[in-house]
């Protein structure tokens, strides 16, 4: 797939034949984010969830309903770090998904992905949840920003972000955050919102600082 030079984006800058870059969509994905760290966080305080210390990792995965039926899913590493007042790295992934895509496509990988945090000790939980368009939206919380390179050293999420998001998605924002005091605070501040667009072998890229001028 042949990429574009990566467009800078000032805070108020817009790009009007590519409405997912719009600076406003990045308040409304903050907040379904903040939704998200929440869930999470009321969901490992009313569980007796055993799984994962520091030293010793397994997979819990929870599911549970949002309003009006929509599935959120969350799948946690390490309940004890994440119930810490530690400073967590977020990334938030906003895809929009193709017409005729099939969700085949990616539901294998996701499996391996997901079976992968096993071996990714940074990675603490991942959530996905179904938003009211169809789209989904996806939450990373790391322990350590150097989580982010190690995670994109998997093969499986490199195979991924290269062959399959251009067949399922039309457009994705990945945000880049933390959380400096832990999940229990509704604190998250983004530092880079990135944007991607596919269209045939093409790929248009762009990159905002938040609140940069």
């Amino acid at each position: 797939m042949s990429t574009s030079t990566i467009i800078r984006l000032g805070w108020h800058d817009h790009i009007p034949d590519r409405r997912f870059t719009e600076p406003e969509h990045i308040e409304r994905d903050v907040a379904i984010l903040d939704l998200m760290r929440a869930r999470l966080y009321d969901t490992l305080l009313r569980s007796d969830i055993a799984a994962g210390d520091s030293l010793n990792r397994e997979l819990y995965i929870q599911y549970i309903k949002e309003e009006p039926e929509r599935l959120h899913r969350m799948v946690i590493l390490s309940r004890q770090l994440l119930l810490n007042a530690y400073p967590l790295t977020v990334i938030g992934f906003f895809g929009e998904r193709r017409g005729e895509a099939n969700p085949a496509l990616l539901q294998d990988v996701d499996t391996e992905l997901v079976q992968e945090f096993l071996h990714h000790s940074y990675v603490l939980s991942y959530s996905s949840l179904e938003l009211a368009d169809g789209n989904w939206a996806n939450m990373v919380l790391m322990l350590g920003a150097e989580g982010i390179q190690h995670w994109r050293a998997s093969h499986k999420h490199a195979y991924a972000a290269r062959e399959l998001a251009p067949q399922f998605y039309h457009t994705i924002r990945l945000h880049n955050g933390a959380l400096p005091n832990g999940l229990s605070s509704p604190n998250l501040t983004l530092s880079s919102t990135k944007y991607y667009e596919f269209h045939g072998q093409g790929l248009w890229r762009a990159e905002r600082e938040v609140g940069g001028s």
